[in-house]
């Protein structure tokens, strides 16, 4: 099992000390960044599974790096939660439509972020599991019945529809 990969893009010095600190003890792989435009620069080179960002960035705010992040053609597009002290309906709301996933308010209850990580971390290793036991079972099956991937898909698909 693969550690998750974790960005913190903050640009106040102490927040993103916090940050770091926990997202390092709590287990997870940390990479850093200290506005915007480095964080897009990471997110262009690395895979990272999961996004804690501030909203007030220079460079490239954390509503304009989401909205990058979404417009982008990536295989896969990391989890993000915006970490912000603007708290009105309406920024709530700009921060959702811009592509973040979750959105906490500053200051970050510690135990309350590191629960939402840990949710997400669960989800991906689920996620990874059941693409690796259906490649594996494709690839089986495939070269059993001389069948392609996507016809067992389409079959096994055919039969759940089915089964409900």
């Amino acid at each position: 099992m693969k550690a998750l990969t974790i960005l913190v893009a903050e640009d106040d010095l102490l927040s993103r000390m916090v940050l770091e600190r926990s997202v390092v003890q709590w287990g997870y792989q940390l990479v850093s960044a200290t506005n915007g435009e480095a964080a897009r620069e990471l997110l262009e080179s690395r895979t990272i599974d999961l996004c804690i960002m501030d909203w007030d960035m220079p460079r490239i705010n954390g509503v304009e790096l989401c909205n990058w992040l979404r417009g982008r053609n990536a295989k896969s597009k990391p989890y993000v939660i915006l970490v912000t002290s603007k708290d009105q309906p309406q920024d709530i709301q700009a921060g959702y439509e811009a592509g973040a996933d979750d959105y906490i308010t500053k200051p970050c209850d510690l135990k309350y972020l590191r629960r939402r990580i840990a949710t997400v971390a669960e989800k991906l290793q689920r996620k990874d599991s059941w693409l690796e036991q259906a490649e594996n079972h494709g690839r089986e099956a495939a070269s059993i019945a001389g069948l392609s991937p996507l016809d067992i898909y389409l079959s096994d698909l055919r039969l759940m529809r089915r089964k409900s």
